[in-house]
């Protein structure tokens, strides 16, 4: 056993468990912290028997992977606390009779628990603003059978727990939830397949303030389920899906005044016929326990200690306003220490980088006419356009895409540009991609040029493939004040790559990690001017004090090579 009693530890490499221990905090009102330092460090358990109690983590840096990962049999976490970071919170892969109890998870950008092909998996905690960064579930459960689930969850972009099917099974999954979820997009999903049906799984569920359905289940069978509800609700309790639908299932829905097996009330059941054939759809008179879960002052305290780990000049704030992408208004909040890659839309999830990328576009492609891109794309101001977007995710693809033209990319150095790939995607370097000239009237980059290993020659193909006159509207991660000089981390002269500086990672779209070839500087106008893009830095400010939170850059293709200020 390895007790802990510092207040705060500082990791700045990947740990991993591969001897049989027990990690704990010596102090159970006030657990140690362990803040990681970027995106190439977590806690790895790989040793059977292992245990985690009274800890806390969080995490600085751009992050697309997990804080814990948990990989070896009957493994025990207790009493964990996971706070304020841009990935998921607790991977567990391929084990078997692990438990975790007493989890508090919170203010996490993707998921706070992801299980894939788990047996035996014992979970009871409470998930609060999970799915901050991408809409992802509270709890999703992949190929695991045998589960047994006792969650409260609230305020999550995603479902509050989400049981997948994915590569079928012989046997029954025999899961069970109980389940308290507020303010998500549906309180529990199941998805079988049509060849192979999800099935054996029972659960207790108590759902309110929900935007699509309480109830999701496609491609179901043999389950039974007691979902309770404050009222009838404007959205479906209930909704039935997939090729093979809801069969031989049992659900009852119960809410104050209901009439016991009555029939239901409009719109309360969608999809799948009114009663599939071998189901039976109750109706049931039940009070609704309308009581939370208060946030436990360990946890109130652990995020006070959060922003005074995050070092000189982090301070969590709020901001009201409305969302430059979908229109959502409301309070944005700073929960990391990266406030570009923070202060996220209640609705698309986009953080302020992305909504700083909209306002530019909405001002430079829609004349200031329309106050976001979703208004701009339906009034049909990207209709008439060539759009250029590289990779795969964001939150601007849904409104670019509806473009008369709209392009999208992946990289793979093994691929040459313009291979199409079996998933349908084209596969472009953007160091010299398969475009003709002058094709697009708008490239937009989000985060990439970091991550390329030779950003000027890709640069000069962004000018080639715009046409006289197109933008490039582009983002890197640029520190406040920004360096003078932009310089190369990595010596890239030869075929391979050799470090200047200790390397960096940042999270990539893909959830993996990308190294960062070059820091850019306040000199990077005029080095785009002398190839012909000149280029100016949109300033956004966040926070209340003006004070600079983000940088949109903005070139544009001139044919004759002109100075900017």
């Amino acid at each position: 056993m390895i007790g802990l009693d510092a207040p705060l530890y500082r990791i700045t490499e990947r740990l991993e468990l591969t001897r049989r221990l027990t990690l704990f905090g010596r102090d159970p009102d006030a657990p140690p912290l362990l803040v990681f330092a970027d995106g190439r460090c977590d806690l790895s358990v790989a040793a059977v028997g292992c245990g985690l109690e009274n800890l806390a983590f969080t995490a600085s840096g751009h992050r697309g992977t997990a804080l814990l990962r948990i990989a070896a049999d009957g493994c025990s976490l207790s009493a964990l606390t996971l706070l304020r970071a841009q990935g998921a919170g607790i991977l567990f892969e391929r084990c078997h009779e692990v438990s975790a109890k007493g989890l508090v998870l919170q203010e996490l950008g993707q998921e706070a628990v992801v299980a894939t092909g788990c047996r035996g998996l014992s979970l009871s905690l409470v998930a609060r603003d999970i799915g901050r960064r991408v809409a992802a579930a509270a709890i999703r459960l992949v190929d695991c059978e045998g589960f047994d689930v006792d969650a409260e969850v609230a305020g999550v972009s995603g479902s509050a727990v989400t049981i997948e099917e994915a590569q079928g099974r012989s046997s029954p999954m025999a899961g069970r939830i109980e389940l308290r979820a507020q303010g998500m997009q549906r309180a529990l999903t199941v998805l079988g397949r049509r060849d192979a049906p999800a099935s054996g799984l029972s659960g207790h569920i108590r759902a309110r303030d929900w935007s699509e359905a309480a109830l999701l289940l496609s491609n179901v069978e043999r389950v039974s389920f007691h979902l309770a509800m404050p009222d009838v609700a404007e959205t479906p309790a209930l909704k039935i899906n997939g090729a093979f639908g809801l069969q031989d299932a049992a659900v009852v829905l119960a809410w104050p005044g209901a009439e016991a097996g009555g029939a239901l009330p409009d719109g309360m059941m969608v999809g799948g016929g009114q009663t599939p054939a071998g189901n039976t759809i109750l109706t049931e008179n039940q009070a609704f326990d309308d009581g939370e879960t208060p946030p436990s002052p360990v946890t109130e305290a652990l995020l006070r200690r959060v922003g005074d780990a995050g070092g000189p000049g982090f301070r969590f704030y709020e901001v009201s306003g409305t969302c430059s992408l979908c229109g959502w208004q409301g309070r944005f909040q700073r929960t990391h220490r990266s406030e570009r890659e923070t202060l996220a839309c209640g609705n698309c999830r986009a953080t302020l980088r992305y909504r700083g990328q909209a306002e530019v576009i909405c001002r430079e492609i829609g004349a200031g006419r329309f106050a976001t891109l979703a208004a701009l794309a339906a009034g049909g101001g990207l209709s008439e356009l060539a759009i250029y977007e590289p990779g795969i995710t964001g939150p601007l693809r849904p409104f670019l895409c509806q473009a008369g033209r709209y392009e999208q990319s992946i990289y793979d150095p093994d691929q040459p540009s313009g291979t199409l790939g079996a998933d349908g995607l084209v596969y472009q370097d953007l160091m010299a991609t398969a475009f003709p000239d002058a094709g697009f009237d708008l490239v937009v980059t989000s985060d990439i040029f970091e991550h390329v290993r030779k950003p000027f020659p890709a640069f000069a193909e962004i000018r080639r493939i715009l046409k006289p006159g197109g933008l490039h509207v582009w983002t890197v991660p640029i520190g406040m004040p920004p360096p003078g000089e932009t310089r190369s981390r990595v010596d890239t002269s030869g075929p391979e790559d050799r470090m200047i500086l200790p390397p960096v990672y940042h999270g990539s779209g893909t959830d993996g990690l990308s190294l960062v070839y070059t820091d850019f500087g306040r000199d990077i106008g005029r080095l785009l001017a002398e190839i012909g893009l000149p280029t100016r830095a949109v300033r956004h400010v966040a926070g209340g004090d003006d004070h600079i939170a983000g940088v949109t850059f903005v070139s544009v293709r001139e044919d004759s090579k002109t100075s900017v200020t």
